[in-house]
């Protein structure tokens, strides 16, 4: 272990961890970006009342416990910079460690505090192996390791492969989607408050369409949390 931290350290006097949006030189406990641009990122503050606005687009469609996304989606903005490295350039671990966050900060809140296990929005298989990781699971591990709350990765599976639908009106994306999503074990959710967790939320058809499969758990409760929202 010593030599491992050793090695790290050479490492990093060698080629020294820079911030992802200024390039400045990070310092220990600083990841990813430093301290100034974590403070810059556009939070929602949310998590402060229940019907926010991702909440209030889910009335009507889906009962939920508890919705919201922790950072505003601008477009030319960090938050895309970050998603696209995470989503596009291998950085699973960016995925994670923004989860991480957004759990240390919201720890305190229901949305958070109330359900008793997570599942991530999955992939399909294919689209899996060839990014070779999910980042919805890999921000939903960051929760999970913060809160020590079970992550579920073999209840929700997705059955039909769809390339990106970014560009997609919110009645086409439905139509696409509301077919995709199975649920394997229902047993795992059962008598569960479960949050269901996403990069990005726009029109919402995906987050639905995977709750309207859950929801064949018996006595499950639900609630819907994404790093941003577009």
């Amino acid at each position: 272990m010593k030599w491992q931290v050793l090695g790290r350290d050479v490492l990093d006097f060698i080629f020294p961890p820079l911030c992802f949006n200024c390039g400045q030189r990070l310092y220990a406990p600083e990841r990813d970006l430093c301290l100034s641009c974590w403070s810059e990122l556009p939070r929602t503050d949310f998590e402060k009342f229940r019907e926010n606005p991702v909440y209030r687009s889910f009335v009507g469609r889906f009962p939920l416990e508890y919705a919201a996304s922790w950072l505003h989606f601008q477009k030319g903005g960090l938050v895309q910079d970050l998603m696209h490295a995470f989503k596009y350039r291998n950085r699973p671990d960016l995925a994670r460690q923004l989860g991480k966050t957004l759990a240390q900060e919201w720890r305190e809140a229901p949305i958070l505090s109330a359900p008793d296990l997570i599942v991530p929005v999955p992939l399909h298989p294919r689209k899996r192996r060839k990014r070779g990781y999910n980042q919805a699971e890999a921000i939903a591990r960051g929760i999970a390791e913060v809160l020590n709350k079970p992550l579920v990765l073999d209840a929700l599976e997705r059955k039909v492969y769809k390339n990106s639908q970014t560009r997609e009106q919110r009645f086409n994306r439905w139509e696409q989607v509301k077919a995709v999503f199975a649920l394997s074990r229902p047993e795992a959710l059962q008598d569960q408050h479960v949050l269901l967790v996403d990069d990005v939320i726009t029109t919402g058809a995906t987050l639905e369409a995977c709750l309207q499969v859950m929801q064949e758990a018996k006595g499950s409760r639900f609630s819907v949390l994404s790093l941003a929202r577009a």
